[in-house]
């Protein structure tokens, strides 16, 4: 195998020399015998990496690589698949396999798949090619779009309703949308939209609201689709970046919550108050036992947590564990 990859073969060997390398034999024969794909893939066991280079790909080809296509592979292909027309409202055996995948948490655990790689796909999928790398345009098939939101909230980790009373304040200022983060293709809003939504999916008391230098109620709910929800947050988008806005409305209308959530690039400069002096007040009017949770999806240089305050947490990143890390902080289990 090593020399296979340091110097090729100039020649096919006529025998496949041994089970290791029987992939590599059905590659390189389908190097030299293009239009015989669809043997060279069930014989092989090829992958569209492999095949769709070197050999003739038609809809039966592609078939035939949808047939063992893994989860990664499948969630970047979707698009392709259903231009090809393997994929299509009629093609009831290959939707049940998609469903099948997608929705099945040992896949999804097993493959490794990151709940912003299910989104990215999600976004992708449901444009018909308007976003993404891909030069193809489809007619995206509603029974696939439902199966990527329900593996969106499957590809998190979450527990049992925890029975506390969350606030979740998505930040909505202008810079949650000016920029997108580049290894997803999506913004910063997006990802904290999706990712508030799967914390407040699992829980029965909380609310979701979006802080600029305003406190809007988003109109969003555990009803809403992950489509839904990011159309909801997307459309607000404004002014500068003031998190204490959001307790001064929970102490203005007494909304006790027991844990605060703020979902944010951290790049909170405007208002006449820290959030750290905020949450203060807020727990000598409203609630003494409240816990703050902040997480950053763009860590940045500055915090809004007060390094001395044991009920305030930093979370930096957009870890697939963070909605649990919430809830066992919620239940004092950490």
């Amino acid at each position: 195998l090593f020399s296979w990859v340091i110097n090729g073969w100039s020649e096919l060997p006529r025998e496949i020399p041994s089970e290791a390398l029987a992939q590599v034999w059905w590659y390189e024969w389908l190097k030299r015998n293009p239009e015989q794909s669809h043997e060279a893939i069930a014989q092989g066991r090829l992958t569209h990496e492999m095949a769709a280079p070197v050999g003739k790909m038609d809809r039966q080809a592609w078939q035939l690589l949808f047939d063992g296509m893994p989860i990664g592979a499948m969630l970047r292909n979707l698009g392709s698949l259903t231009q090809l027309g393997v994929l299509g409202v009629d093609s009831r055996k290959n939707l049940e396999r998609v469903e099948a995948v997608l929705n099945n948490p040992n896949h999804l655990r097993r493959g490794r798949i990151h709940p912003i790689d299910v989104l990215k796909a999600l976004k992708t999928y449901e444009s018909g090619g308007k976003f993404g790398r891909s030069k193809k345009t489809w007619t995206p098939v509603s029974r696939i779009v439902d199966s990527l939101e329900k593996a969106v909230e499957l590809s998190f980790e979450v527990v049992e309703p925890t029975d506390k009373v969350f606030m979740h304040a998505v930040d909505i200022s202008g810079s949650m949308s000016y920029c997108t983060v580049s290894s997803v293709g999506l913004t910063c809003c997006e990802i904290a939209t999706t990712m508030a939504l799967v914390t407040a999916k699992a829980e029965k008391n909380y609310t979701i609201r979006g802080f600029s230098t305003e406190f809007k109620n988003l109109r969003i709910s555990r009803k809403d689709s992950f489509s839904s929800a990011l159309g909801k947050a997307s459309n607000q988008n404004f002014g500068g970046t003031d998190a204490s806005v959001a307790y001064h409305w929970m102490i203005k209308h007494k909304f006790k919550a027991d844990v605060i959530c703020f979902w944010t690039d951290s790049e909170s400069w405007a208002g006449y108050c820290h959030p750290t002096q905020a949450l203060e007040k807020y727990r000598q009017k409203v609630n003494p036992k409240a816990k703050a949770v902040y997480v950053t999806l763009a860590p940045y240089q500055i915090t809004l947590v007060d390094p001395k305050d044991p009920f305030s947490y930093d979370l930096g990143g957009f870890d697939p564990t963070i909605p649990r890390i919430i809830q066992g902080i919620a239940m004092g289990d950490i």
